[in-house]
C-alpha cells in the first residue's frame, strides 16, 4: 500500500483576507500540473485523494484528480487535514485507506511531520507542491513506511 503525502501548491498571500480562502497562484498551478504529470508516470497513481477544506488544498487536489483522470467522487474534503491539524489528528484516520494508492493533500508542518513519523525519523522539508510517496506493508503505522520517492516542485519553465 502506498500513501502520497502532498503539501498544497504555491498559494497567494492572504492580504488581509481569510487564510482558508487563499487560491493557488498561476505559478503554483503550473508547477503542480507538472508534478501531477510526473505522478501519472510514476506508477504510484492514487485512486482516492483526501484534502483539507482550504481552497488551496482543494485546488491542488482538483489538479491532481484532473491530470490523473479521476472522477469527482475520488476526492474527499476532510476536517482532519485542516490547517493546524497535527499527526495525532491525522494518523488515526489513515488506518483504513480506501485504495492501494491514496493521496492526502494538506498543510505544513503536518505533512513533513507525517513523512518523518512514517519512515521512523529524519527531517523533511515540504515546500509548496512537494510530494512524497511512502510504501507500507499493510497498515499505515509510524516507523514502518519506506520512502519510495520524493518530488519537489520546480517552476514549469525549468522543466
Amino acid at each position: 500500500m502506498q500513501l502520497l503525502v502532498i503539501r498544497h501548491a504555491r498559494a497567494a498571500e492572504a492580504n488581509g483576507g481569510s487564510d482558508s480562502q487563499r487560491p493557488l497562484t498561476d505559478l503554483g498551478r503550473s508547477e503542480f500540473e507538472a508534478a501531477a504529470s510526473k505522478i501519472a508516470q510514476s506508477g504510484s497513481v492514487p485512486q482516492h485523494i483526501y484534502h483539507s477544506p482550504a481552497r488551496r488544498t482543494t485546488e491542488t487536489a482538483e489538479i491532481l484528480a484532473s491530470c490523473l483522470g479521476l472522477a469527482i467522487s475520488a476526492r474527499e474534503m476532510v476536517p482532519w487535514l485542516t490547517l493546524g491539524s497535527g499527526c495525532d489528528d491525522i494518523l488515526p484516520m489513515l488506518n483504513e485507506l480506501p485504495a492501494e494508492v491514496t493521496a492526502i493533500v494538506g498543510h505544513e508542518p503536518a505533512m513533513s511531520a507525517l513523512a518523518s513519523a512514517f519512515v521512523g525519523g529524519g527531517w523533511f522539508k515540504f515546500l509548496p507542491g512537494t510530494v512524497a510517496c511512502i510504501e507500507f506493508e499493510t497498515l499505515v503505522i509510524p516507523g514502518t513506511g519506506q520512502l519510495l520517492w520524493m518530488l519537489d516542485p520546480q517552476p514549469a519553465s525549468s522543466q
